[in-house]
């Protein structure tokens, strides 16, 4: 035998074991990674919840109504949230997730598969859930001293009061941080607002103030924050122009606290959103703007609000287009992929509220789960109301529903209601609209109340 063949076959068992290692290496589950922020020492603890990701602790803040944790990650992430009082059971929402919690004594674990916004909700009870918001890691964030940013360090509470930005400003709120007032632009363009702090409106009371608010401005991105507490609108785009907004989270419970409105804007884009608010969660308006100089009033198009978590709470709506309606057209507008995990109030689910002239037309609602409607499902009118201003009335058609799924203990109503023969409803077509499991296929089945004023609705089904 050659002395040579032992050493070939051990090099070749080498070369076998080295490569099974590689071949392991390759196909093995990159381990996630969970980063979490140092929230400050005078930061508001929620005293019912605890919570951890892979065996981190994350802190919990205090709201009236939820506690909410915020980490970021990668990766499949197993979450542990232990509860002050006894717990029967758990779900976690948007149930498009599919996740069922395991409940053991005060202990509910589960694992998210990925970054997500969601709410978790014990014994039935929805006046106090919590709401944990799992971001993507970041990715190259903007560090102190950076040219053109305004940063906001962990850690600490920074009382700032009103931030008046300009043209290429960056508002860079860290993990941890947590900042007290609020952004303002006029006629502006290249801003960004971005972090994975929270911007707190406590130090405002009812009605003075609006968290972010931009005026004629082009060119802006509000990113993985959380807004808590604002006593107005929250998010106001007035005139504006080629927005994207992504992984933002809004925690309200005050009057008038609407989550973001879209007023007289056009190529807005809505995404990955968590919005818990008393008021309208989206609203699309057009109106007059207070403080801007000369013409206020501004057409909307190409508004798109996709993949995002909805909860409205006591008053207005879910998806919103009205009541202020002063401009000439309002269309080409997308809610698509969303979860309405709550909606409330008694005006509605899906609405539009034409109060003033303009022609809507051009609405999808597109692969929508509502998990929980009180109120009207669909509430389209034609009216004068307490915010009209126009003397004229407007329109609505070319309305489009399709792979809508509608669950929930209440079955909810619907209503359409056209102006005059001149202004009315037109053009409304269901596909696959399913109220608890049930396909709808007329008028009697989505229990639609309409006047004579709304025309040609269509019932489909495809497969």
């Amino acid at each position: 035998m050659d002395k040579r063949t032992p050493h070939r076959i051990i090099r070749c068992s080498s070369l076998v074991v080295i490569a099974t290692v590689l071949s392991l290496s390759l196909t093995a589950p990159a381990r996630a990674k969970v980063v979490t922020y140092h929230s400050p020492v005078a930061a508001s603890g929620a005293p019912d919840f605890t919570v951890k990701a892979d065996g981190k602790s994350i802190f919990v803040n205090h709201a009236r109504v939820a506690g909410y944790a915020i980490f970021s990650c990668s990766g499949p992430v197993r979450l542990e949230v232990t509860s002050t009082g006894p717990v029967k059971s758990a779900v976690v929402r948007p149930l498009s997730l599919g996740i069922t919690p395991k409940v053991k004594g005060r202990q509910i674990t589960f694992t998210l598969q990925k970054p997500a916004n969601i709410s978790v909700e014990l014994n039935g009870d929805i006046k106090r859930p919590l709401f944990v918001f799992a971001n993507p890691l970041e990715t190259k964030p903007p560090g102190r001293g950076d040219r053109g940013v305004i940063y906001y360090g962990p850690g600490r509470i920074h009382n700032t009061g009103l931030v008046k930005l300009k043209s290429g400003d960056t508002v860079y709120i860290a993990g941890g941080a947590i900042v007290r007032g609020a952004f303002i632009a006029e006629n502006a363009r290249d801003i960004t607002i971005a972090g994975r702090g929270i911007l707190d409106g406590s130090s405002y009371h009812k009605g003075q103030r609006r968290m972010i608010e931009m005026l004629a401005c082009t060119n802006l991105r509000i990113s993985g924050i959380v807004i808590f507490n604002s006593g107005h609108w929250t998010v106001p785009l007035k005139k504006c122009d080629k927005v994207n907004i992504t992984n933002l989270k809004i925690v309200n419970w005050r009057d008038w606290d609407d989550g973001i409105n879209v007023c007289g804007s056009s190529n807005v884009s809505i995404s990955n959103c968590f919005i818990r608010t008393k008021d309208d969660c989206v609203a699309i308006k057009s109106v007059h703007y207070d403080w801007m100089t000369g013409d206020g009033i501004g057409e909307v198009k190409n508004v798109t609000v996709e993949k995002s978590v909805l909860w409205n709470g006591e008053w207005g709506n879910g998806l919103e287009i009205g009541f202020e309606t002063r401009a000439e057209s309002i269309s080409d507008i997308v809610f698509r992929d969303n979860d309405l995990i709550h909606v409330e109030g008694s005006e509605g689910t899906f609405t539009i509220h034409n109060g003033d002239r303009a022609r809507v037309s051009n609405v999808l609602y597109e692969n929508i789960r509502v998990e929980d409607s009180v109120g009207y499902l669909i509430d389209f009118k034609i009216l004068k109301s307490r915010y009209t201003k126009d003397a004229q009335r407007g329109s609505i058609s070319n309305i489009r529903f399709k792979n809508i799924d509608v669950a929930g203990k209440v079955f909810p109503t619907s209503i359409m209601q056209g102006f005059d023969k001149t202004h009315r409803i037109e053009g409304v077509t269901f596909t696959n609209f399913r109220i608890r499991g049930k396909l709808v296929l007329n008028e009697e089945q989505l229990k639609l109340k309409k006047n004579e004023f709304v025309k040609d609705l269509h019932f489909k089904k495809t497969k």
